[in-house]
């Protein structure tokens, strides 16, 4: 990610204008795309869904509709006094048996034909069943019987039980094929009734309505919701009573669309269930238990998404296209002149401060051109300055090195004298001016402003020993050095101006001894450099500039603020000068500086 975070900002400005323009093209069309299609998704699978439940109840509402009709219909044996008489009859004790199952058949059929194939055109065929005799006392297809499998199976059959098993409830029954009374054991749906007496509760036999799988589809008109969508119609057995394949009717629901597919109604009769693939949407029959089920494939709801995506990104690649030719157009007319102007930054870098800018030009690169035009105007005028300057400095150096004679000469002539006081035997004025010799070195020392604390305590010996001629033991001195920061650096003169203040200003007029304390230690990091004195006292305003009383020696000339300033400045307002008065009486000055190792 870094590696390519730097790859990115090493790229040219051209390059960068481009990415720009291309991510604010693609981003907002990605996003407009992806709500566009998931709106669309979102309100097309709704649409299908609820347009689905409501054909699925529409079609249950049509079976059941065609179907109650039924149910008054299989009480026909009870309601017709002839045929009650018949069903009831015992052909066993009539005098000819043969010659009564014939009439009465005659009968039956004339009635199933009147009164019940008359009334509704959906019964494909009916067979009424006669228990106490174990025949069929009417049908309504004359033409066919299958008299091996009534004899052999149609009793026995999982219907037929269910049938005879309900107490005379009216009874749906799924898909199976009709080997009774159709030759080709065509596939059908069958609704039956038990034929009870209604005094004796006596089983009298059943009566059995086959419908034909193909006579349901005139019950309803197939919606197709989508190119792959699928309707099926599945009985209580699961088992399909309808498809658009015919070779799925009569198998099991989850041979032909898996586990998922089956599905398990609750109280609103409609369930959506949602699997990887596909919706499955279904409806149930409160009369039959049979169920409407519509299933949608997920790829027929997203097709026309894949179209628009489609669209879009076509779209997209021509805008692209026609961006990166904009882009490029653009660039290069802020990148020439931004090259011209670049080639001749590289040859002022390369020293040719002659070089002239075109400040003709508008815009942002125009007065880019005019401020470095005028920018290497203002150089080469303080090149020209620099160079007087220079010749200048020069110049007052030689006066300087001439100048640095002096003191040296000053301190050359003072160790002449030291020797012949010290040949003489006068060891006060020896030591005098050893101590005025080595503040001389000290003071003419050039190399830097930067000394250790040791050369500055040295130094600072010497001053007071001076101090000490001068004042006849006015006052003494004391050091508390830490040994652990003599060669810690500081800045030249900071504790000579301290101690000078203290001795002709503090020490001034008082009826006692002087006593001066010089402390250096280091303490949370920064070098403390103390000065006290137990004289009368002075106040900080007043004091820092103006030069000390006494002769005007060069020293006492720098004030406390000379030393604020400098502190200040070499090492920031962090560091700094303070002055308390002590109880004890007497002036305070402790100065902060960082600890500094090498100069």
């Amino acid at each position: 990610m870094n590696g390519l975070k730097h790859r990115i900002r090493n790229w040219n400005l051209e390059k960068k204008l481009i990415a720009a323009f291309s991510c604010f093209i693609i981003a907002p069309l990605i996003l407009i795309g992806g709500i566009i299609s998931w709106v669309y998704v979102d309100q097309n699978r709704s649409t299908v869904i609820e347009a689905a439940v409501e054909n699925n109840k529409q079609i249950i509402k049509n079976i059941d509709t065609s179907l109650q009709p039924l149910l008054r219909l299989s009480m026909f044996p009870i309601q017709d006094a002839t045929l009650y008489q018949i069903m009831r009859k015992n052909y066993d004790e009539v005098s000819n048996p043969l010659l009564e199952k014939g009439q009465d058949f005659d009968r039956v059929n004339g009635l199933i034909q009147s009164g019940i194939m008359l009334y509704t055109d959906i019964i494909d065929s009916v067979a009424i069943y006669h228990e106490n005799n174990r025949f069929i006392v009417g049908r309504s297809n004359l033409e066919y019987m299958n008299y091996a499998y009534f004899q052999e199976r149609f009793i026995d059959e999982p219907f037929v039980q269910t049938i005879r098993e309900s107490k005379g409830h009216f009874v749906p029954i799924g898909i199976h094929r009709d080997e009774l009374l159709s030759a080709r054991g065509e596939q059908v749906v069958s609704v039956g009734r038990a034929i009870l007496d209604p005094y004796t509760k006596q089983d009298l036999g059943f009566i059995l309505f086959n419908i034909s799988a193909d006579r349901l589809k005139t019950l309803w008109s197939e919606t197709a919701f989508s190119e792959q969508t699928r309707f099926y119609l599945i009985d209580e057995d699961q088992r399909i009573i309808h498809s658009a394949q015919p070779e799925e009717i009569g198998q099991h629901v989850a041979d032909v669309l898996g586990s998922d597919a089956e599905v398990h109604d609750d109280d609103s009769g409609a369930v959506t269930r949602v699997s990887r693939d596909v919706y499955t949407i279904s409806s149930s029959s409160a009369l039959t238990g049979w169920k409407a089920v519509t299933v949608v494939p997920k790829k027929d709801l997203f097709s026309m998404v894949y179209l628009m995506v489609s669209v879009l990104a076509l779209i997209l690649i021509l805008l692209l296209v026609l961006l990166i030719f904009t882009s490029v157009r653009i660039a290069r007319t802020i990148m020439k002149p931004l090259s011209v102007l670049n080639h001749k930054m590289k040859l002022v870098s390369q020293g040719q401060l002659d070089v002239s800018f075109d400040t003709g030009l508008q815009g942002e690169i125009g007065d880019i051109s005019r401020t470095v035009d005028q920018m290497l105007q203002e150089i080469r005028g303080l090149i020209s300055r620099i160079y007087v300057e220079e010749e200048e400095k020069r110049r007052l150096e030689m006066n300087a090195l001439q100048s640095q004679i002096r003191p040296h000469f000053i301190y050359n002539t003072l160790n002449v004298i030291r020797w012949m006081a010290k040949m003489q035997g006068a060891a006060g004025i020896e030591e005098a001016l050893q101590a005025f010799s080595s503040v001389i070195k000290f003071t003419a020392k050039k190399e830097g402003h930067v000394v250790t604390v040791a050369e500055e305590v040295e130094f600072l010996q010497n001053y007071t020993k001076i101090l000490d001629f001068r004042y006849f033991n006015k006052f003494d001195v004391t050091y508390n050095i830490d040994p652990a920061v003599t060669e810690y650096r500081t800045l030249k003169f900071l504790l000579q101006p301290l101690v000078e203040n203290a001795v002709f200003h503090g020490f001034e007029g008082i009826d006692y001894k002087g006593l001066l304390m010089v402390s250096i230690y280091e303490e949370d990091g920064a070098l403390i450099m103390k000065v006290e004195d137990n004289g009368r006292g002075f106040p900080e305003q007043g004091q820092q500039e103006k030069p000390a009383a006494g002769p005007s020696d060069g020293f006492n000339s720098i004030g406390l603020t000379n030393i604020r300033n400098r502190i200040r400045l070499h090492f920031g307002p962090e560091y700094d000068l303070h002055i308390d008065r002590r109880a004890q009486g007497g002036t305070v000055v402790t100065i902060r500086v960082p600890i500094i190792l090498e100069e």
